[in-house]
């Protein structure tokens, strides 16, 4: 960040008067989970209306910086780690943090099941991870007296496994096995938490396929999102973190248009199953180390975005590569467009960023909500 952006950063503390709220994704690269949490509450609480646990999960010498830090990745080191189940056919190309250096150095799988037989031999362990942080996050709760905060757990679809198969084939005749495995741990999850949790589903290879497909067939990428929200009890509060991909802050998706993204999301709403409530839509407007356009015709699309009564559009745009005035610039081009007050996130979680640039982003997003 520049010197220009870091001296804008002196405001006074944020106060719960904001108009707009703020979105964590999902990470943070701190030293622990409630570490996480704490920074979260103290730069962020009044403006939050859920947090993440920060997702850092635990570190060890092949992961110095947490098995969690990168989304999907810790599930599919959960899968090579079970021999029984799964054959390793390559082995991944690994960074010094211990993920794969990129997006074509994952390791690569054979399953020993059966997508019938395989949900009764997998476990992911995300609501291991919810028993474990809930209570942490209940309790810092309490004490910044936000009783209305909520508890937040990101988790992907069966179709993000799909990185681990050589085969498109099998990657797709998986998809709806994992989501199984997916659903039945979001069920326990919301059997302990109820309305105190909203579950984030996060979807960059279902936007990376609509971005890929012809507009007619756009609504296949939904079909894996529409099978796991089939399979999680009713009653869920269900946000969607639409994602460009951000592994090693490079993005998956590098759209010149927003109009598939909008075109998307409208169908996921158009779709949306009675039975759960839509709570948010995250739009990603920067591409990993790629920061979001000042252009504002870039957000004209966002006039044609359509989400259900009470659903907050939450739009992913703050950057450190922005200063604050340029921040400011986008946000006023994205509300123009959409044609209301929005509330603020950045693209994607922050865990592959330093502690210091994060620290300066969550102070732009709280800066942001009182703009």
């Amino acid at each position: 960040m520049s010197s220009t952006a870091s001296s804008q950063l002196e405001y006074p503390p944020v106060t719960s008067s904001a108009k707009r709220a703020a979105l964590l994704i999902g990470s943070l690269p701190f030293a622990s989970d409630e570490e996480c949490m704490k920074r979260a509450f103290d730069l962020l609480g009044p403006v939050l209306f859920c947090l993440p646990d920060g997702e850092v999960g635990e570190k060890t010498p092949e992961f110095p910086k947490g098995n969690r830090i990168a989304w999907v990745v810790y599930a599919l080191e959960k899968l090579t780690q079970d021999k029984s189940s799964w054959k390793l056919l390559k082995e991944p190309i690994r960074g010094t943090d211990g993920m794969a250096v990129d997006y074509n150095s994952f390791q690569k799988l054979k399953p020993l099941h059966s997508p019938t037989q395989m949900p009764q031999h997998v476990r992911l362990g995300y609501d291991d991870f919810f028993r474990l942080n809930y209570p942490i996050f209940s309790q810092l709760r309490k004490q910044h007296n936000l009783p209305h905060l909520k508890f937040q757990v990101g988790v992907p679809t069966g179709f993000a496994m799909g990185f681990v198969f050589a085969s498109p084939i099998t990657w797709l005749r998986y998809t709806y096995a994992f989501n199984t495995v997916i659903a039945r741990e979001i069920n326990a999850i919301l059997l302990e938490a109820g309305q105190d949790v909203v579950i984030q589903l996060e979807v960059p290879p279902e936007l990376y396929a609509a971005y890929k497909l012809p507009t007619p067939l756009m609504s296949l990428a939904l079909l894996p999102i529409q099978d796991l929200l089939k399979k999680i009890n009713p009653g869920a509060q269900i946000g969607i973190h639409l994602c460009l991909g951000d592994f090693h802050n490079e993005a998956l998706v590098h759209p010149k248009t927003l109009h598939k993204m909008v075109a998307f999301s409208n169908q996921l709403v158009q779709k949306w199953p009675t039975q759960h409530t839509l709570t948010y839509v995250h739009y990603p407007f920067a591409e990993g180390q790629i920061p979001p356009s000042v252009d504002a015709n870039y957000y004209a699309p966002l006039k044609d975005i359509t989400l259900p009564q009470g659903t907050r559009f939450v739009a992913g745009f703050v950057h450190e590569k922005r200063t604050l005035a340029e921040n400011r610039q986008i946000l006023s081009a994205v509300e123009a467009a959409y044609g209301q007050t929005v509330d603020v996130a950045c693209s994607c979680g922050l865990g592959r960023r330093t502690p210091g640039i994060a620290t300066q982003l969550m102070t732009l997003l709280a800066q942001l909500t009182q703009a």
